[in-house]
This record gives C-alpha cells, sequence and structure tokens, in this order.
C-alpha cells in the first residue's frame, strides 16, 4: 500500500499533532510530504515536548516522531523573501496542502488559501481550526477535551475527572483531515478542480461524542465519570478480580452472551433469571458485579480466562505498553527510521489491509 499515491504531491504547513498525522498518513501509502517548519523558532514546537527519559539534546523528540517520519523535512523563513519563494515553487506543483495557520498569521505571511490559489488553483487545501477559521483563540487539545464533554465524562466513579492520555481530539481531527483531503482528491479527479475545506477541532470533538451525544439529545441523561464502566450495557466494561489477583474486565454486550457467561461461571438458575434483560443488569449493576465476583474470587486467571475463551466471551486484561508491544499485531505496525541522525519509531496511522480485485 506505500505506493498507492505515489504521484501525490502534498506540502504541510502544519505543526504539532493534527495536521502531521494527516501528512504521516498520506507518506505511508507513498505520497511525497513535504513539511515546512519555522526555521526562526527551531522548528515544530514538538522538537522539544521530550519526556525526561529522552536525551535533552536532541534535535528530535519521541513526540515529534510519532507524527512525522516518512516526511521530507524543510526549515524555512517564509518571512524572507528566498524562504517565501522556496514555499512558492513548491506548491506550484503540489496537489495538496495541510495548513493549521491561524487566519491573521496566514494572512500575514501569504500562506492562506486565497494567496495560495493564485499559486496553483487546482490546490486541495485542508485547513484545521481551533473552532472556525474567524475566530482567533488557539487550539489545544486539553481545552477541546474539556469543551467538548469528554474530561467531564472521564475518571473514576468517585468523581476523579481525567483527561484522555493520547490527544485525542488531535487524532480524531486528524482523520477529519485525511477525509476531507481524499475527498479533494476525488472531486480532483472527477472535475479537475481544486477544493478547499476546514477541519475543526471543536467540532471534531462533537462528532466524536456520538452515542453520548444521543443519550443526551433524546432522553437528556448529563453523564458523569463511570470509570471503565459503559453507561447503557453490563457488564461492559465492568472488574472483577481472579484469585491470583488478576484485573479482568469483562465486555458483554448481549443478554445471549450473559446467558453463557453466567452458565460458564455456574451462577444460580435464579439469578441468570434476575439478571437475564440488559436493562436490568444496568439498573441493578452494583448487585450484578457483587455475584460475579463472589464467582471469581476463587477461580485463578488461567482457569477463568480459558472458560471464557472456550465459551466466546468477551474479555480481557488491562495492558501496559510494554505488553502491547509483545502482541504480533502491534510489532507489525511499528515503523523506525532516521531522522536527523536519530533512530526514531511510531505505529502506523494506517490501521487497513486493502486488497485490489
Amino acid at each position: 500500500m506505500d505506493k498507492l499515491l505515489n504521484d501525490l504531491i502534498v506540502i504541510e504547513l502544519a505543526s504539532v499533532l493534527a495536521g502531521p498525522l494527516a501528512g504521516s498518513f498520506l507518506a505511508e501509502l507513498g505520497a511525497k510530504v513535504i513539511k515546512i517548519e519555522n526555521s526562526n523558532i527551531g522548528g515544530d514546537v514538538t522538537r522539544q515536548w521530550k519526556h525526561p527519559s529522552e536525551d535533552s539534546e536532541a534535535s528530535v523528540s519521541a513526540y515529534y516522531a510519532s507524527a512525522n517520519i516518512g516526511k521530507e523535512i524543510l526549515l524555512l523563513d517564509l518571512q524572507s523573501s528566498k524562504g517565501y519563494q522556496h514555499l512558492i515553487d513548491l506548491v506550484a506543483s503540489a496537489d495538496v496542502i495541510i495548513s493549521n495557520f491561524q487566519k491573521h498569521t496566514a494572512e500575514k505571511l501569504k500562506v492562506d488559501y486565497k494567496s495560495l490559489k493564485e499559486v496553483n488553483e487546482k490546490i486541495v487545501f485542508s485547513q484545521l481550526v481551533a473552532y472556525t477559521y474567524d475566530d482567533a483563540r488557539p487550539g489545544y487539545d486539553l481545552i477541546m477535551q474539556a469543551e467538548t464533554g469528554f474530561i467531564s465524562m472521564n475518571g473514576s466513579a468517585d468523581g476523579g475527572i481525567a483527561k484522555m492520555p493520547v490527544a485525542l481530539i488531535d487524532v480524531i481531527a486528524g482523520h477529519q483531515l485525511k477525509e476531507s483531503i481524499l475527498l479533494g482528491v476525488i472531486t480532483k479527479l472527477k472535475t479537475g478542480k481544486g477544493s478547499y475545506f476546514e477541519v475543526s477541532l471543536y467540532k471534531s470533538g462533537i462528532s466524536a461524542l456520538a452515542n453520548q451525544a444521543s443519550n443526551y439529545l433524546m432522553n437528556e441523561h448529563v453523564p458523569s465519570p463511570m470509570g471503565t464502566l459503559h453507561p447503557n450495557i453490563a457488564p461492559y466494561g465492568d472488574i472483577v478480580t481472579t484469585i491470583d489477583d488478576f484485573i479482568v474486565i469483562l465486555a458483554v454486550g448481549s443478554d445471549k452472551q450473559f446467558e453463557k457467561l453466567g452458565k460458564t461461571l455456574n451462577l444460580a438458575e435464579q439469578l441468570l433469571h434476575t439478571f437475564s434483560l440488559n436493562k436490568e443488569r444496568v439498573d441493578r449493576r452494583d448487585e450484578l458485579i457483587t455475584n460475579l465476583q463472589a464467582t471469581c474470587k476463587d477461580i485463578s486467571y488461567k482457569e477463568l480466562s480459558t472458560q471464557l475463551i472456550n465459551a466466546k466471551i468477551p474479555f480481557c486484561r488491562v495492558l501496559d505498553l510494554d505488553k502491547v508491544f509483545e502482541a504480533p499485531l502491534a510489532i507489525e505496525m511499528i515503523i523506525k527510521e532516521t531522522i536527523e541522525g536519530q533512530q526514531t519509531s511510531k505505529v502506523s496511522n494506517v490501521a487497513f489491509d486493502m486488497i485490489i480485485n
């Protein structure tokens, strides 16, 4: 698949995460992605976003590597005539531009859509914004997580809220950017014309609320932190602990699966009847888990996991990343590359396999 887009030339005028992730996706599929970084400030700000375990003198951080492997990187001063002309020469033969410049900065530097369309009228221009292009407020993932409701729902059931440990609004917006770019490329193939898209971090967060949004819009349910629990299904996200202290998360999504779980754990017929319907399991969740835990506390993890696997009941352990990257499928997704003399690694932004008939 790394050759599917090998004729596509992409100019990335984006920093931090959402825009670079979209560029990284296109690069993995074979596009030539030219990332323009501001030479006046030492490049993309994420070069300096280093964990304490990293080399403080290295020019590339792990955060930077997570979204920028596979690109041609140019540090330019777009305020200089030489740097700006270099960009214009690249734009003239490009197919796609990804930008997250704010409006006032883009217009000042003449890298806004109106200016660059005069150089290349067939360009596909995907603009990332915080809220809207005319809104000057900056966009940060943490703020978006809070303003779109995710932090209010995320955390422990005792009221301790938490942000998601990945900048997930950026990741979601990166997907929206990819979709807009692919739509633009398809439109160009069909009509020969360029196009302009605005992708909002805020709207990306709202769009990802999915079932939680509908729970509110249809029933006025305002969710609160539930830890791993699902508001509509039980036992889904509910936790039991084995006799050897393994934590097991159940993901039972149907009445039929629960019946199989109950029989596997030898629950009393009365309990199987009491909790036969999902509504009863959600309404009486504490009672349900008390009964499941009473059974699981005397079973070893090996015995429990074998029983659940044989019964085809969804469950899992919570894995740290060192265990995650022992899995063959996860290992397959690791990409390594040397950037500026430093060995870097990231996971692939392409999570599908393709068969061409």
